[in-house]
């Protein structure tokens, strides 16, 4: 672009016109760039394998205490290789993303639905009756819906392994 060499008011105006151009084409790429975003964020948990789990988890009314023995859960990209922070998976093939949960148990109410998911970074299963508090955090991966049945009731609430193997995660199981 050549410089101007005296102060010339329709150069000027040409120039700023330029600028706006500009501005607008750049508006619009991040405009896009925020659109396929939110749909790759979107379409990576729709089109991905599902996660499983073989966790099976006890109602014990008397006590209000949900049990669950030693389990796995395997998250989406199970045959795929970790990458440093940020979390995330690619999808190149290598480590298994297989992680394991220890025994353990939570104090719940009875007669009501929760979604449990297991926190693998904390180590720490959560309960709750929101799915949302689940979803909005990457280190939680999804196990199921169960209900945890009245105080009188005792036995399997539900779980992956409660069918004796392995299930879907997101699972709504009412056994009571």
């Amino acid at each position: 672009m050549p410089r101007i060499a005296a102060l010339d008011l329709s150069q000027i105006n040409r120039q700023i016109d330029n600028l706006d151009v500009v501005r607008a084409q750049v508006g619009a790429i991040q405009s896009q760039l925020n659109y396929t975003n939110q749909t790759a964020a979107v379409v990576d948990p729709i089109h991905a394998p599902s996660t499983t789990n073989n966790l099976s988890f006890t109602w014990t009314g008397s006590t209000g205490v949900l049990n669950w023995p030693v389990g796995f859960v395997k998250d989406k990209n199970w045959q795929a290789q970790s990458i440093p922070r940020p979390a995330a998976k690619s999808s190149a093939p290598g480590q298994q993303h297989t992680y394991g949960v220890p025994s353990g148990s939570l104090s719940l109410n009875a007669s009501t639905y929760y979604w449990l998911g297991w926190d693998w970074q904390h180590q720490q299963m959560i309960a709750t009756t929101d799915a949302s508090q689940l979803h909005g955090n990457f280190n939680v991966h999804i196990i199921c819906q169960l209900y945890t049945g009245t105080s009188g009731d005792t036995g399997t609430a539900g779980g992956g392994g409660s069918n004796g193997g392995v299930d879907l995660s997101g699972l709504t199981y009412k056994n009571f």
